[in-house]
């Protein structure tokens, strides 16, 4: 039974070599994903806003006699402008004159008293305790002269700049007091105009710079008043959650911007460079594990895409502003980006 086994197997050997072929495996070929594909742009980079303003003073202060005394001359009429040292209100100058003149005789005997002690200490005829004594009463009379001299200055009330009278706070022919306010005084050498910028237009612009910033009054379209920053709030307001932003403007020549008028004011944001920015679709960024940003960008000599790695400047709607990795012309998958994978064929959405 071996032998015959032994004899029979190289017969069926030949047998299965002379039988058919097996059909090969159908091999599936993988089909290019469909994407959609957006075109890397140039655009200037900077933003308009425009923003309800209001004129306000360069600053407000209030006016006081530093003495007391009977109010002789008052020249305040509210809405008034006035240029800086102008008089606006006087007291009762006779009082202080007098003292002036009083403590300058007391001065004067006090010298002539120091000059007689020295005289006499120098020939012995004088202790040295009268002629400290003349010399300390010397300089007292010459200290309440100078004090007296100065309160008869402070008698009268000068504008310290070119100023808008707010509010006239009391009439001539009263006694005022030491510190009593006199007026309101609004600083008008510059126009200034508040604007009030919300938290999301603060955030979206953090790394910008304001390139340029104009103003019109309102019932003056024509006109726009280039403006320079000149500060603002870091505390936003609990209400409104918004940031007070101050610009200043040259006065202009032919009118006065009164505080209080409504304005509206044009800012433009972006770099300080003038050079064009490259931007991309929101949609098309993706953000990695690193907290770093990349895009696919189309191969289109090879129908797949690869990842490259790039910078954001900023993000302007809907779109984001590329700093670099990207060339004008590159084409980038711009939906399902997280369904990307380094050479994946694709091929572009053709709309029909």
């Amino acid at each position: 039974m071996i032998r015959l086994f032994l004899l029979l197997l190289p017969l069926s050997a030949v047998l299965s070599a002379c039988g058919p072929a097996d059909k090969p495996e159908d091999l599936t070929v993988a089909q290019p994903r469909t994407v959609q594909l957006s075109t890397v742009q140039q655009t200037d980079s900077s933003q308009s806003y425009r923003f309800p303003a209001t004129v306000i003073p360069v600053k407000t202060v209030e006016l006081n006699f530093e003495v007391s005394g009977r109010l002789k001359y008052v020249d305040l009429k509210q809405g008034q402008r006035v240029p800086e040292g102008t008089l606006l209100a006087a007291i009762d100058a006779a009082p202080f004159e007098r003292s002036v003149r009083e403590n300058r005789a007391r001065h004067k005997q006090a010298r002539l008293e120091l000059e007689r002690i020295q005289s006499l200490y120098k020939k012995g005829l004088a202790a040295k305790r009268e002629l400290d004594n003349a010399e300390t009463q010397f300089e007292i009379t010459q200290v309440d002269l100078e004090n007296s001299i100065q309160d008869l200055s402070y008698t009268e009330l000068r504008a310290p700049f070119d100023a808008l009278v707010s509010e006239r706070l009391v009439e001539a022919g009263s006694y005022i007091i030491t510190g009593t306010a006199i007026t309101r005084l609004q600083d008008v050498s510059k126009v200034h105009f508040e604007i009030n910028v919300s938290e999301r237009v603060l955030a979206a612009n953090i790394d910008n710079k304001i390139l340029s910033a104009t103003a019109s009054v309102a019932g003056r379209s024509d006109d726009e008043f280039e403006l320079e920053y000149v500060e603002h709030t870091t505390a936003a307001d609990p209400v409104t959650q918004t940031y007070k932003v101050v610009f200043a403007s040259e006065p202009p020549a032919d009118t006065h911007l009164t505080p209080g008028i409504r304005a509206s004011v044009n800012v433009e944001v972006g770099h300080s460079d003038d050079s064009p920015a490259l931007y991309v679709p929101l949609n098309a960024l993706q953000v990695n594990p690193d907290n770093s940003y990349s895009v696919w960008r189309y191969q289109e000599s090879q129908g797949t895409v690869t990842q490259v790695a790039v910078e954001v400047a900023n993000t302007q709607g809907h779109m984001v502003v590329i700093q670099s990795g990207l060339q004008l012309g590159d084409q980038v998958v711009s939906a399902g980006v997280s369904q990307m994978r380094e050479g994946l064929a694709v091929k572009p959405y053709v709309e029909e």
